[in-house]
């Protein structure tokens, strides 16, 4: 389970839908794969409408639409203010590292008036805000400080939405005209899908064009490298992945963000025919006997070295694969506070996270490379 930070009980502004004349559809959804399946942008006349659909887990069918608009323009008839955003904002709340690393990116962090468990925030310049205090910590959960957020006055709250609405105090942000909007990209089942919401946040901030050229680079080098594998590769080694919580196994399905990278990194997923919308509980017997043929094992939880996979669980030496010590964790990047890169920018930098797994599973193909988010566990 990630460490992005959720907010998981925000109040939700279930937001009409409103054609106009005029319309333009820009290319974020569309028939490829990779594309962004949950983030719809349209051009029309005047503002830009984006739609967010199943904006959080098991919401399959709900839809959130937002027009957004200059500071001087009008409404136009059939929109509120409730439903509009004005842009470029001139402050907005991340409630996820994903939203600070995509603001990052783009040199918006000026922007951030406010973040979500700060001790897990990684980027020196917003921790260095949150040091003076130009940055609030907002609490997450049941610790929301729903007092500190409206008197920061965001533009936007960009919620991480894991659950539907519900009552409570973060319910009550939207009668005080806070405006949330639920990010759904941790939903996103491909790298470059999720990497591509970094173009909402060009939108938001008036950096649209730096956006764009930002997915289209790092989009072009991950399909570059993917196919330089797919052309190179006749042997996809077993990966295992994960690790035991409380003795279950949650398996990520093959489908999923991590295993779409494995298989573009030319590993074979020892799941790979188990595919699904969300992970699955297994014993820890049951991932064994799968994992008997493993050679590579990545993201075994938050372990270092060896000593703590098997002080976590002594069962664990017993891997065929253990002995060999071809164990690798995304944990490189890390703060004396526990903040980790790799729930930070790795989602505007799918290329080099691709490169950590290619040189990790196929290390021929990249003999001098040096992991950016990976560590070799001893």
């Amino acid at each position: 389970m990630n460490r992005i930070i959720p907010l998981i009980f925000m109040a939700a502004l279930i937001l009409g839908s409103c054609r106009h004349a005029g319309n333009r559809q820009v290319p974020v959804q569309h028939a490829d794969s990779t594309a962004a399946a949950r983030l719809s942008i349209e051009k029309e006349e005047g503002l830009t409408r984006v739609t967010v659909t199943g904006p959080w887990q098991n919401s399959e069918g709900t839809k959130h639409v937002w027009y957004l608009l200059p500071h001087d323009a009008e409404l136009p008839a059939g929109v509120s203010e409730a439903q509009a955003i004005r842009v470029p904002v001139k402050s907005m709340i991340c409630m996820s590292t994903t939203h600070v690393a995509m603001m990052s990116a783009l040199g918006a962090d000026s922007l951030i008036a406010g973040i979500s468990g700060s001790s897990l925030i990684y980027d020196s310049s917003v921790i260095e805000g949150i040091r003076t205090g130009r940055i609030k910590d907002v609490g997450y959960e049941g610790n929301l400080n729903r007092e500190l957020i409206i008197s920061l006055s965001p533009d936007i709250l960009m919620a991480y939405g894991v659950a539907g609405p519900s009552a409570g105090s973060t319910s009550r942000l939207a009668e005080t005209g806070v405006k949330v909007f639920y990010n759904a990209d941790y939903l996103e089942e491909h790298p470059l899908a999720r990497c591509e919401w970094i173009k909402l946040f060009g939108l938001l901030t008036g950096r649209e064009e730096k956006a764009d050229s930002i997915f289209s680079s790092v989009a072009e080098a991950y399909r570059a490298l993917a196919e330089r594998v797919s052309a190179g590769v006749t042997y996809r080694p077993d990966v295992l992945l994960g690790a035991p919580w409380e003795d279950v196994w949650y398996v990520s399905p093959s489908n999923s963000y991590i295993g779409r990278l494995i298989a573009d990194a030319g590993g074979k997923y020892i799941f790979s025919d188990m595919t699904g919308p969300n992970s699955v509980p297994l014993s820890v017997e049951s991932v064994f006997r799968r994992a008997a043929e493993a050679e590579i094992w990545i993201n075994p939880g938050t372990a270092e070295t060896l000593s703590q996979i098997t002080a976590a669980d002594p069962r664990m030496a017993s891997l065929p694969l253990f002995s060999k010590g071809n164990i690798w964790n995304n944990r490189r990047r890390i703060t004396d506070t526990g903040g980790n890169d790799y729930w930070e920018s790795a989602v505007v930098r799918p290329d080099l996270l691709l490169s950590d797994l290619v040189s990790i599973i196929h290390p021929d193909l990249m003999p001098d490379y040096v992991q950016f988010y990976y560590m070799r566990l001893k």
